[in-house]
């Protein structure tokens, strides 16, 4: 019945989110001129973040926000793939593998130590672990079913997740200025350790595109990982696997149109003036993401999680950070 408030309006669910979202994103890149040390994501995510908390947003804001978070995105990083040629895919990922093997392996386990020792659900800390280590929000929505959490466990991860990674955009640029870090070096950080796509890919545009580039490419690959941790953890719970829906829904399909944009730029199959033009929608499509985060960050979820979640995902954040930057520098 809920679509019989949508059947008089010409316009779709989704415009009042996206009309808002575009304007916060137009001010916000007008702001990052102005200000090129802070950013236009920078600025995306606090505007959007300001209006979470300060003000009572209309429930008809909330289809396109979603739209800009699942589909938006993968339209921008489906983008991205014409500023990539298939032997720079194959030179970044052949040096991120094994980092994200170990960051990922790592992270799961040592959050999961640490749910137990300061007695959080195993449930909740998995769900933290695995958000943290592999892609945020997708991960912990692809693995709530098989390991049977609640509603409110799912959102808690989520907050978590979104906390730390607001925490990431600020700090990752910062600590790769201090290290000196090259573009390569930095990409392949920030895709192996900032949580959420969207805020990895963000976090590396915001130290440059060469890093933007290559933190997209990692994250991708990092999103893979995904699919064994959903075939181990029925035996890691010892339950029934829930059959193939979940590795259908999880598995990011959209990789293969960001590989077939890469291939069309390796051999120079589209024009250069549709490249810039593709690889500059793509980045006003990001600045629009962050804004979506902004739009989800509300303060009071993150209070009402109580203390031993967040140490909980603190732990786990640093975790990855560490180990991935020890792996590459």
């Amino acid at each position: 019945m809920q679509h019989d408030k949508h059947k008089g309006s010409i316009l779709p669910r989704e415009a009042w989110g996206l009309f808002i979202i575009l304007l916060i994103s137009i001010i916000s890149r007008g702001l990052g001129t102005l200000f090129p040390l802070i950013g236009s994501l920078l600025f995306a995510i606090l505007i959007g973040a300001i209006l979470q908390n300060t003000t009572k947003l209309p429930k008809a804001f909330d289809p396109g926000i979603q739209f800009t978070l699942k589909v938006l995105l993968k339209v921008a990083i489906v983008f991205l793939g014409v500023g990539l040629s298939l032997y720079d895919i194959l030179h970044i990922g052949q040096r991120a593998l094994w980092v994200i093997f170990f960051s990922v392996t790592i992270g799961i386990s040592v959050t999961y130590v640490v749910g137990k020792w300061l007695r959080i659900d195993k449930r909740l800390s998995l769900l933290i672990g695995i958000g943290t280590s592999i892609c945020g929000a997708t991960a912990i929505s692809a693995v709530k079913g098989i390991v049977g959490a609640k509603e409110d466990e799912t959102a808690y991860a989520l907050s978590t997740i979104v906390f730390f990674n607001l925490i990431a955009f600020v700090t990752y640029p910062i600590i790769g200025h201090l290290l000196d870090m090259s573009d390569l070096s930095f990409g392949i950080w920030a895709g192996t350790a900032v949580h959420d796509t969207s805020s990895a890919v963000a976090v590396g545009y915001a130290y440059g595109d060469e890093a933007g580039e290559v933190a997209t490419t990692v994250k991708l690959a990092r999103t893979l990982f995904l699919i064994p941790v959903m075939f181990i953890l029925p035996f890691i719970l010892r339950k029934k696997s829930t059959g193939g829906s979940h590795y259908k829904k999880a598995f990011p399909w959209f990789i293969f149109l960001f590989l077939a944009m890469s291939l069309l730029h390796t051999f120079g199959l589209i024009p250069m003036n549709m490249e810039s033009y593709l690889k500059s929608s793509s980045k006003f499509m990001i600045i629009m993401v962050m804004t979506a985060v902004g739009l989800q960050v509300k303060g009071k979820d993150i209070i009402r999680l109580g203390i031993k979640p967040l140490l909980t995902g603190l732990i786990a954040s640093i975790t990855c950070a560490v180990i991935s930057l020890l792996l590459i520098l």
